[in-house]
C-alpha cells in the first residue's frame, strides 16, 4: 500500500500545566500510513506526554513505505520507524549511518494466516498447497523456515508473490491457501468475512523472535542530540504506561488524534495489539538482535554479520522508567 504525502498530526498543549514554553522540533516518520500499530506515539502526542518533555513531535507518513531509513540516514528527518530485520539489512548492505535506539514492539508480528473452514487448523495442513506473500526477500524466507521447522519440505508448499492488497482477496476467494499477515489486522479482516482465521505466529514456528519496530537516527543525530532523542523515549515509554494502565482511556486518545481510522477493522486491531507494546520502547535484549542478525546470514539475505554495537544503542533508554533494564 502506498500514502501519498505526509500526514502531520497538530502539536497539542493537554496535560501541560503553566506557561507555553518553546518546544523543540523533532520529526519522526512512520514505516507505513497511520494505524494502531503506532498506537502509543499517537497516545503520547494526543495526552500531552512528549509537549511535556519539552517536544513539538510532527508525525509524517511516508510518501513510500521504502524511504523512512534512507532520509533518516540522509537527515531529511530525524527519526524514522522501520522493521527490525529490515534495519538489519540496509546496514549490511548498503552501510546506512543510522542506528536503533528504541523498539515499538518486543515481537514479531507476523506470520501466516488461514482460514479453518477451508480445512486448514494445523501449519502442516499447508503441505501441497498455495501460500501467498508481498515482500522479498524476507517473507518466503521466514515462512520457509517455519515450514521446514515442522516438519514440511518448503518444496512441497507453493510460495506466490502478489501485491500486497491483492493478498487478502485472494484468500478469501479460495485462491490461496494462506498469506503472510500481522497478527492484528488480517485475522480481523477474516473475522469480518464471518469466517474463523488460524494464526501462524512466526517465532512459534521456529522463525526468530525480534523487535518487530525499531526507531532509528542518524549516527551524527544521535550523538549530537542524545537529550531530546532521550526525551522522545520518555514519552513513548510514558504513552506505553498509560496505555497498558488504561487501554479503554488510551483508545479513546487515538481515535480522537485519527478519527478517520474510527472504524470496526482498526477498533479490533487496536484491541489486538495493545498486549504487544509492552517493554516498549526497550530494545536492547542481544538474544533478540543476534536470532535476527544470524537469520538473515543462514538465509543468505546479508552476507555477514555485523557487531551489534554497529546496529543499535541502548544509551537513550530512561533509565527511571526501566530501572533493572529492559524487561525479559
Amino acid at each position: 500500500m502506498r500514502v501519498v504525502g505526509v500526514v502531520f498530526i497538530g502539536s497539542l498543549l493537554l496535560g501541560l500545566v503553566g506557561v507555553e514554553a518553546q518546544r523543540e522540533r523533532v520529526s519522526l516518520m512512520l514505516e507505513f500510513f497511520a494505524n494502531p500499530t503506532h498506537a502509543p506515539i499517537f497516545v503520547a502526542k494526543q495526552k500531552g506526554f512528549f509537549a511535556q518533555e519539552g517536544l513539538d513531535v510532527e508525525i509524517l507518513a511516508p510518501p513510500d513505505p521504502s524511504q523512512p531509513p534512507s532520509l533518516a540516514a540522509a537527515g531529511r528527518v530525524d527519526i524514522a520507524l522501520t522493521n527490525l530485520l529490515n534495519h538489519v539489512i540496509l546496514r549490511a548492505t548498503q552501510d546506512l549511518p543510522v542506528l536503533a535506539f528504541g523498539a515499538l514492539h518486543r515481537h514479531p508480528l507476523g506470520g501466516l494466516v488461514a482460514i479453518r473452514e477451508r480445512g486448514i487448523t494445523k501449519i502442516t495442513d499447508l503441505k501441497g498447497k498455495k501460500v501467498g506473500f508481498s515482500v522479498e526477500p524476507i517473507e518466503p524466507a521466514l515462512y520457509r523456515v517455519m515450514l521446514s521447522k515442522s516438519g514440511v519440505d518448503p518444496k512441497d508448499v507453493e510460495l506466490v508473490k502478489l501485491d500486497f492488497l491483492a493478498l487478502l482477496p485472494a484468500l478469501l476467494a479460495g485462491r490461496l491457501d494462506a498469506i503472510g499477515a500481522f497478527r492484528n489486522f488480517e485475522p480481523v479482516r477474516i473475522e469480518l468475512a464471518n469466517l474463523t482465521p488460524v494464526f501462524f505466529a512466526q517465532e512459534a514456528y521456529g522463525a526468530p523472535d525480534y523487535y518487530e519496530l525499531v526507531f532509528i537516527a542518524r549516527r551524527e543525530l544521535i550523538e549530537r542530540r542524545p537529550e531530546t532523542l532521550r526525551k522522545f523515549l520518555r514519552g513513548i515509554a510514558r504513552g506505553v504506561f498509560f496505555l497498558m494502565a488504561d487501554p479503554l482511556e488510551a483508545k479513546k486518545a487515538f481515535f480522537e488524534a485519527l478519527p478517520d481510522l474510527r472504524d470496526e477493522l482498526n477498533q479490533r486491531a487496536f484491541d489486538r495489539t495493545v498486549t504487544s507494546f509492552f517493554g516498549a520502547p526497550c530494545a536492547a535484549e542481544v538474544a533478540k538482535w543476534r536470532a535476527a542478525q544470524e537469520f538473515l546470514v543462514e538465509t543468505k539475505i546479508i552476507p555477514r554479520g555485523l557487531p551489534l554495537e554497529t546496529l543499535y544503542t541502548d544509551k537513550l533508554l530512561p533509565e527511571e522508567f526501566f530501572p533493572r533494564g529492559c524487561p525479559r
